[in-house]
């Protein structure tokens, strides 16, 4: 049987492996290569001589797609599995004509991947890439309609992710406003980096005003891609200061403030925002003046900015009509859940955090809670050992399912949104269970990059 190892936390890479029928398994320093035919790196460079150079395939910022493209490729051409390297040893017969049509196939497939294309031009392509080749024979046929059924199901793929953040054709959700509160989890994922899902970051909006809560890596660039940039943002809130959360800041910051259509007003609310701006703008002082140089205003960046630092254990605040409140929540780092309310409406985002009597209470009635998810996840992705040793220290930091499930029961919210999830999958029938047998009545929703909800 073909095996592949994939070095640690390329978990997307593995799972796109293990659906695709081969053998995977995650390892985190150098393995003997001689175990596996083909090994997913992060850095080539950093790899000692005890290597196959030519078993290795680099993930060098790819897609899960291309790497396991390359994947297959290296397999072919070992003869480790079917494709055109392999037919092309066997000679002229069946076998090579065989090979040569799924290979054709297969250059469809590789041709929609570099390029997206439209269905008739999918079409018209893969037409094009199999007449060359021999159309007899059942076995080519079979291959054919599976690299057709690959080029369809990357269509439908393409498909989703374009219209990621849209409602209605390739209309941006922000081209509506909705009549009271809509909440976007920009970024779903955890600390570790996973194809996938991006840092921590939530948006919760009211009508035409924007509160982003949490600012984690790609946050800039996705909010960007949903079709809100940065400049449309003057409402920026801190749950706590891990780097999970407060890595795109700097990003966020610049961008949204420099040029003509820039923010001319800032608001910066949580726990050590003042410590975070007063380091942000001290750092990029000459880059700040730089760009103020060029004709941009110093309000939104060095002035006209409004801090408000969580240094008690209860706040309020009114920003932009909404009314806001937070309280603390037990985590590693000093952390604040925040709740919004305006016109009838609440939004809840809970931060990270383990069981707490107090949130249920805070999040009462609300009718979006964003919760930490973390301990929902199965650890799959992590070697046994390590899954085993990192799930037990993270209960110290994120409540387990039964804790989630019980808060979410005593604050009655209509929906509960799971975020800040990965390192493996979700195993969403046990947390139903957990959440019914809690006695929580609302909905469950499991949170993707770009999902918007309303209550």
């Amino acid at each position: 049987m073909v095996k592949v190892a994939v070095e640690y936390p390329f978990t997307d890479i593995r799972q796109a492996l293990q659906k695709k029928g081969y053998q995977t398994d995650m390892v985190e320093m150098e393995a003997d290569a001689s175990i596996y035919d083909v090994i997913v790196v992060r850095n080539l460079n950093a790899l000692s001589a005890s290597f196959i150079k030519g078993s290795l395939v680099e993930t060098g910022g790819r897609s899960v797609k291309e790497v396991v493209m390359e994947v297959e490729e290296r397999l072919q051409r070992a003869g480790k599995i079917a494709g055109r390297a392999n037919a092309e040893r066997s000679g002229t017969g069946a076998g090579f004509k065989s090979g040569m049509l799924a290979g054709a196939a297969a250059g469809a497939l590789a041709a929609l991947m570099m390029a997206p294309k439209s269905g008739e031009e999918l079409q018209r392509l893969l037409k094009e890439k199999i007449s060359t080749g021999d159309s007899e024979g059942e076995d080519s046929l079979n291959r054919i309609k599976e690299k057709a059924a690959q080029v369809k199901d990357k269509a439908m793929e393409m498909k989703g992710k374009k219209s990621m953040g849209q409602e209605k054709g390739n209309q941006s959700i922000f081209e509506t406003v909705p009549d009271g509160f809509r909440v976007v989890t920009v970024g779903s994922g955890n600390p570790l980096t996973e194809i996938g899902r991006n840092s921590p970051s939530t948006l919760v909006q009211f009508k035409d005003k924007y509160f982003l809560v949490d600012c984690g890596a790609d946050t800039t660039s996705t909010l960007f891609e949903l079709g809100l940039p940065a400049n449309k943002i003057n409402n920026m809130l801190f749950t706590h200061q891990h780097v999970d959360h407060n890595g795109d800041f700097w990003t966020f910051f610049i961008d949204g403030w420099q040029g003509s259509g820039g923010r001319r007003l800032l608001n910066l609310a949580g726990p050590q925002v003042q410590e975070l701006y007063d380091a942000t703008v001290n750092f990029f002082k000459k880059d700040l003046e730089y760009r103020a140089g060029l004709g941009t205003s110093k309000d939104g960046a060095l002035t006209n900015v409004h801090i408000t630092d969580f240094t008690e254990e209860k706040h309020s605040l009114e920003l932009d009509g909404v009314k806001i409140t937070a309280i603390p929540v037990p985590h590693s780092a000093p952390t604040y859940a925040f709740r919004f309310d305006a016109e009838g409406q609440s939004a809840v985002v809970s931060g990270d955090l383990t069981y707490t009597a107090d949130l249920g209470p805070f999040a009462k009635d609300t009718d979006i809670l964003v919760l930490d998810g973390m301990m929902t996840s199965d650890f799959s992705g992590l070697p046994e050992e390590k899954a085993e040793n990192l799930e037990k220290g993270l209960e110290n930091s994120h409540a387990v399912t039964e804790d989630l499930a019980r808060m979410a029961a005593e604050s009655a919210a209509g929906k509960v949104v799971l975020t800040h999830l990965g390192l493996g999958k979700i195993d969403v029938k046990r947390v139903t269970k957990e959440f019914s047998s809690a006695g929580f009545k609302g909905d469950i929703i499991i949170a993707e990059d770009g999902l918007a909800i309303y209550p």
